[in-house]
């Protein structure tokens, strides 16, 4: 059995999750790479103990006892057992900050990453919409689940319970340390953006131009992603720009999509399930990423599609606004700055000879390469 480590060893990390997730998803492939820079010895000075997680459950009785439950006590077992208190306990994502141990003397020290509070403390975001310079409507869009059942509720509590026990939050956004800031006070919080392997996004050379113009959308029905506001800019779209104009859907073909969708007079091809293949293929071949998000606690479609030189056409709201070019997001209602914008990256497909990738937006991204997490968290840690 490993003993709790002295002062004079080199810091150890346990690296916590709950249930395992695939490296596809944001929150699993958010987790995936901090465990391979680990593992990889990119943070001088630390060592990985150990990784915890479980399998997952094919009941919601499992799932609530090994959340609960079992999880929480492997983990304090574990601490006891094997650290000490100059180690580091690193939970990876907030919706398993309830097991964070209970303060002690002997306790290691805690951090959580925090990739949003949407959840926590869900809100609506009021989105006004523009028509001609005219105001129109707003758009009360629903960031998180303001009408949890009761387990649910019982859950959020404990997660905002273990987030005040933690020594230091790791925020992937400024927008989000701000609200942790105001949430739980006591409680030290930084901004540490996620990163991604810029390199891998390159696209080759000399590809030809698209046969037709590729739009993209990444993302769910979910009100925040606000896909009923894309529908409504499309529809309102050219008759030449959506005869010549094809909608990759990828992510999501649920019901309330698919009806969305049904009413656009173009071609849209819905990509349910993409290998990391598939995907990056679809990123070099398009020629713009819509991106209308009301909320977003990072967002990585727009970092990965200028990482492969694809024009991104994005709303200014957080905390995806904090990725962008400084003047390139688009204000988030305004249908008319929106069909502007689209028009534009039209008509340069029209006029171009082959498909060209954005250099300036390739160069942008390397600012959230996997290099600069590191050195980012490497800080993190030693401000411990």
């Amino acid at each position: 059995m490993a003993s709790p480590s002295t002062s004079t060893d080199a810091r150890r990390v346990l690296l916590v999750r709950g249930g395992a997730l695939t490296p596809y998803s944001g929150l699993g492939g958010a987790h995936s790479a901090l465990v391979e820079h680990h593992r990889a010895g990119r943070f001088p000075g630390l060592t990985v103990l150990s990784t915890l997680e479980y399998p997952e459950q094919s009941s919601a009785f499992a799932r609530l006892r090994h959340r609960w439950s079992k999880h929480p006590r492997t983990v304090r077992r574990f601490c006891r057992r094997h650290m000490g208190p100059e180690d580091v306990i690193h939970i990876t994502d907030q919706e398993q900050a309830h097991l964070v141990p209970a303060r002690s003397p002997g306790r290691p020290k805690v951090v959580v990453t925090v990739h949003d509070v949407f959840h926590l403390y869900p809100r609506e975001v009021n989105v006004p919409i523009l028509k001609g310079g005219v105001h129109v409507r707003d758009d009360a869009v629903q960031v998180g689940d303001a009408s949890p059942g009761l387990a649910r509720r019982v859950d959020l509590s404990k997660l905002r319970s273990g987030l005040r026990r933690a020594d230091l939050l790791v925020c992937d956004s400024e927008h989000t340390r701000r609200m942790c800031v105001e949430a739980f006070p006591g409680v030290k919080a930084i901004t540490v953006p996620l990163g991604l392997e810029t390199q891998r996004y390159a696209p080759t050379e000399g590809r030809p131009k698209n046969t037709k113009f590729n739009l993209l959308y990444v993302g769910s029905h979910d009100p925040r992603k606000r896909l009923r506001f894309l529908v409504e800019l499309l529809r309102s779209a050219s008759d030449d720009l959506k005869g010549s104009s094809v909608l990759h859907v990828a992510g999501d073909q649920s019901k309330e999509t698919q009806a969305l969708l049904g009413g656009l007079d173009m071609e849209v091809v819905v990509h349910p399930r993409l290998d990391d293949e598939a995907m990056m293929k679809l990123r070099h071949t398009a020629d713009a990423l819509l991106f209308p998000s009301a909320a977003e606690g990072f967002g990585y479609p727009p970092v990965e599609s200028m990482a492969s030189g694809c024009p991104v056409l994005c709303s200014d709201l957080p905390a995806h606004n904090e990725l962008m070019p400084e003047g390139t997001c688009l204000q988030a209602g305004d249908l008319d700055a929106w069909s502007i914008a689209l028009a534009e990256h039209h008509t340069a497909w029209t006029l171009s000879q082959h498909h060209v990738a954005d250099e300036r937006l390739m160069e942008h991204a390397k600012r959230f390469s996997s290099e600069a997490f590191v050195e980012n968290m490497a800080a993190a840690y030693r401000s411990l």
